[in-house]
């Protein structure tokens, strides 16, 4: 699925200081409670490119027994456009995959030669003209639940400390995103589970009068 999102864009790298305050804007914002998750993360997606100039920003979901990644937003700064859906599988890409499990962060500043990514060279590489990669794992509760990806298009530069800390940065609030979306998940499921169980009540009066009998009881 493509969609189109702010056509006006900054395409301009923009300092530590703003990146830090770019940052520090986002967290503050309400959409985490207000926005559904698709709509949140395609807003972190773009956000991060625009701020930080890189030409694609993603967010990756681990499933399928941590044998797929599917991506839930992908930001095209150049084409102005989200996409989503596409997924890369463990059996096509082990080494990739060994290394989200066992790196920090892939810090490829040539992705065609890295040991992590240069498995992608001939397909997901040369058909998107990606030249550097930078993926920052994504942890919920310690365990690898996806990862964020920064990928430069072209003409690449090496990656800096500060882009290391910037993807640090969006990665936690992709998975801050992510745990609110789960909470909101549950109550949802424990409120409707409630209304069943409200229903069922109502409608067999001798279950009602058993379960308030049951909790009359003492201790």
């Amino acid at each position: 699925m493509d969609r189109t999102v702010n056509p006006g864009i900054n395409l301009t790298l923009m300092s530590p200081a703003e990146l830090q305050e770019g940052v520090a804007r986002l967290s503050r914002g309400t959409y985490f409670k207000e926005a559904s998750l698709e709509v949140t993360l395609s807003i972190l997606t773009e956000s991060a490119a625009q701020m930080s100039g890189i030409a694609r920003v993603s967010i990756w979901a681990l499933c399928n027994s941590q044998a797929e990644l599917r991506c839930l937003d992908l930001y095209d700064l150049s084409q102005r456009r989200h996409q989503n859906g596409m997924s890369l599988y463990a059996r096509d890409f082990p080494q990739y995959f060994r290394a989200l499990r066992a790196e920090e962060c892939i810090v490829a500043d040539d992705a065609h030669l890295y040991p992590a990514t240069r498995e992608f060279s001939s397909g997901y590489l040369d058909e998107h003209g990606i030249t550097a990669m930078l993926d920052t794992p994504i942890h919920i509760r310690g365990a690898l639940e996806g990862v964020l990806c920064l990928e430069q298009v072209g003409t690449h530069m090496s990656w800096t400390t500060m882009h290391r800390l910037f993807a640090h940065a969006v990665a936690n609030l992709v998975t801050l995103a992510l745990v609110e979306y789960e909470a909101d998940e549950a109550r949802r499921q424990a409120a409707i589970a409630d209304q069943r169980l409200q229903s069922i009540l109502k409608n067999s009066p001798d279950l009602a009068v058993d379960r308030n009998s049951l909790l009359a009881q003492p201790g």
